[in-house]
């Protein structure tokens, strides 16, 4: 499944939100994103995130189980 990312121009963090109420930030909390499939906001310090269409090899009912047990395996890809 193709999910849309923010790249954090500071951390390098790619950060996607898995379901409405999800919040997920970058490691350094320079950017946030929310809304998961429903809506997009996106919160940043001085420069916007980069947009990135990433693959994810998980649906959307497994985005939220992640997101609504708090398991956490999804939603942020750590920057090199």
């Amino acid at each position: 499944m193709k999910i849309i990312a923010y790249k954090c121009p500071k951390c390098k963090d790619l950060v996607y939100s898995r379901a409405q109420h999800d919040l997920r930030s970058c490691s350094c909390g320079a950017i946030f994103v929310d809304g998961g499939f429903e809506y997009t906001r996106i919160g940043f310090n001085k420069t916007p995130p980069e947009s990135v269409e990433i693959e994810v090899h998980i649906n959307k009912k497994e985005l939220y189980m992640d997101w609504n047990f708090n398991i956490n395996k999804y939603g942020i890809i750590k920057g090199e």
